[in-house]
């Protein structure tokens, strides 16, 4: 079932190569492709820093596939360039993925990772993981967290399909 996904990944991806030069159309085909009509994507929590010098941490709300479209285009139309750093099953139906942006007219590169479940080779809920150093000694269970909720997904799905019914046998 990943298979689907990923081609559709990388011909998404391949848009992003820093010229900007492929049409508003096939943008919005390739977005299609890759993203279910119910994705929701959740964003790593924002950190501040408190007065009394502690770190605040608030949830950010998820954003709609509409929202997800207006920031993607925002990138390509700044010339933004994506590189597939990796791509890794790591569950059922639950994909790992790593990404290195580089800015267009900022020229300054970045790194995401998120973990995407894929239903019917679309994107149904991808969330955003903190690879930074200040969360990094909790980087295996936000990641087991993430790979547990896609777990929790494909359940909530399972039985909702006419053909999820489970093995019947003739004896």
């Amino acid at each position: 079932m990943s298979y689907p996904f990923e081609l559709a990944l990388r011909q998404y991806i391949a848009a992003f190569d820093g010229t900007n030069n492929i049409s508003p159309a096939e943008f919005q085909t390739r977005f299609d492709n890759l993203y279910h009509k119910y994705f929701t994507f959740l964003p790593k929590d924002g950190k501040t820093m408190e007065e009394d010098g502690f770190t605040s941490i608030k949830s950010k709300e998820p954003l709609t596939r509409e929202e997800v479209f207006e920031r993607e285009a925002s990138k390509l139309a700044n010339g933004t360039k994506a590189t597939l750093i990796h791509f890794r099953k790591i569950g059922l139906d639950c994909i790992d993925i790593k990404l290195g942006l580089v800015n267009g007219g900022e020229d300054s590169t970045s790194t995401v990772r998120i973990v995407t479940t894929i239903t019917a080779g679309q994107a149904v809920t991808s969330k955003e993981i903190d690879e930074s150093p200040e969360s990094n000694p909790f980087f295996p269970t936000k990641l087991m967290a993430a790979k547990c909720a896609s777990a929790g997904y494909k359940w909530k799905e399972f039985g909702t399909f006419q053909t999820n019914h489970g093995l019947k046998t003739n004896m």
